[in-house]
């Protein structure tokens, strides 16, 4: 296999041609096979003899195991995403350190999910038997978005489920479908084995098949994300196999052994030498994305809570300039949690951040957003659309609908005929209504 790793394609990484996932399906069995996982799958599999030492062994091998297993998954799927889907390829810089954390978000989604059915089940057999279809259905999209945020709340938000599954598009049914008969073969491989397998070898070998079959769902959930990575925004780091035209690109090349060096410094405790660093390859080009990136991130790790506010009223437009409103968003929170007075010195930009704010289902910063919004950009013609999203963060958002008639009325008075008004006023019908306000 061909291993590409850190390049970009001269042009748009969304035009690579890219196999769908049916294509691959040799690859996604074999993956388990290969050199790296198969030596961690048997070291697995020799620790399931602890299972029979009692409760106590069952219960803490059995949780080390699950814990293992899904921890190795989602590095699979997280690092396939990206294009790297050979063990081979596996860097330990490659892997963030939150991904440790993702079995224990997935299994609190996994509790979310079944509290939702189980209460549905309590009313209607009908109704609990459709959740449990909708919740299987949604698995997927749940493991893809924890993979790209490592947000419980975003994993368990309708909006960016559905955003993901809406990017994936007709491939995500067929995944689903794909994944379904894995999870049937799982159990029918298992009945055959234990036919004719030695007493002995029995926990081992139903270790391994659950451990193969869950590894090759995850090679396959993540080669979906990187077939699909420009609708999922994700930024690939190796090209597609094989003859495609690839073309290393020297900026790419650059900015990731910049990344390597400060991450260096950070690991080695120098943080002076990191910030400094990083500081001084900024100066060099402002207009460099990964150069601010870096810098930021570099930042958050210091108490240079003032310095990293002043570079964020640089680095959150830029972001937002190049389509990249997730992230501002993420960079705004950062350094509201650190300095909880930090506002944005940009009307437009404030704005932005308000509408993904809401898009990303966190009515709250939307309301930080807006506070003094007026009285800081005073005649700003953003006003009234930045009311509207304070309207629907109250209404829709928080459930808190007198707030946002509170808002409705001051936007009636100040912009009667203003199209955000009129909006807010459809937003708050039925209380309008029940007010007896309504025009």
């Amino acid at each position: 296999m061909n291993s590409i790793r850190d390049v970009r394609h001269s042009g748009d990484s969304s035009e690579w041609k890219i196999p769908p996932f049916w294509q691959k399906l040799n690859n996604f069995f074999l993956f388990p096979l290969q050199t790296e996982p198969l030596l961690y799958a048997l070291v697995l599999c020799a620790c399931s003899y602890g299972l029979i030492f009692g409760p106590i062994g069952i219960f803490v091998v059995g949780l080390g195991l699950m814990l293992a297993v899904s921890r190795y998954a989602f590095k699979v799927s997280a690092l396939a995403s990206r294009g790297i889907t050979h063990s081979s390829d596996f860097r330990a810089s490659q892997v963030d350190v939150d991904w440790k954390w993702l079995p224990w978000k997935f299994f609190a989604v996994l509790v979310v999910f079944g509290i939702f059915v189980g209460f549905l089940a309590t009313r209607s057999l009908t109704l609990g038997v459709v959740a449990n279809l909708v919740v299987a259905f949604l698995i997927p999209a749940t493991w893809m978005v924890l993979i790209n945020t490592n947000s419980l709340s975003s994993a368990i938000n309708p909006f960016e489920l559905l955003a993901t599954i809406f990017g994936i598009g007709k491939s995500y049914l067929l995944l689903c479908f794909f994944l379904f008969l894995l999870q049937q073969g799982s159990p029918m491989v298992m009945t055959m084995l234990l036919k004719v397998a030695a007493p002995a070898l029995v926990l081992p070998l139903m270790s391994f098949v659950m451990i193969y079959f869950t590894w090759v769902m995850a090679s396959m959930i993540g080669y979906v994300m990187y077939q699909h990575h420009a609708a999922l925004d994700i930024e690939p780091v190796q090209a597609p196999e094989g003859p495609a035209s690839v073309q290393i690109d020297p900026a790419a090349l650059e900015a990731k052994r910049r990344d390597a060096v400060v991450a260096r410094l950070v690991q080695d405790n120098k943080m002076d030498e990191a910030v400094n660093q990083a500081r001084e390859w900024l100066r060099e080009d402002d207009e460099s994305l990964p150069d601010h990136r870096r810098y930021f991130r570099v930042l958050k790790l210091t108490e240079s809570v003032d310095t990293l506010a002043d570079h964020a009223q640089r680095f959150i437009p830029k972001l937002l300039a190049q389509q990249r409103a997730g992230e501002a968003l993420d960079a705004w929170v950062s350094c509201v949690k650190r300095k909880p007075d930090f506002k944005l010195d940009s009307a437009q930009f404030s704005y932005e951040l308000a509408q993904q704010a809401w898009k990303a289902g966190k009515p709250r910063y939307v309301l930080i957003l807006a506070k003094e919004f007026e009285k800081r950009f005073a005649g700003s013609s953003l006003i009234p659309s930045m009311l509207e999203l304070v309207v629907r963060a109250y209404k829709q958002g928080l459930e808190q609908p007198m707030q946002g008639v509170h808002v409705y009325m001051q936007m009636k008075q100040r912009f009667p005929g203003h199209a955000s008004t009129k909006e807010a006023e459809w937003v708050l019908r039925d209380e309008l209504e029940e007010l007896g306000t309504t025009p």
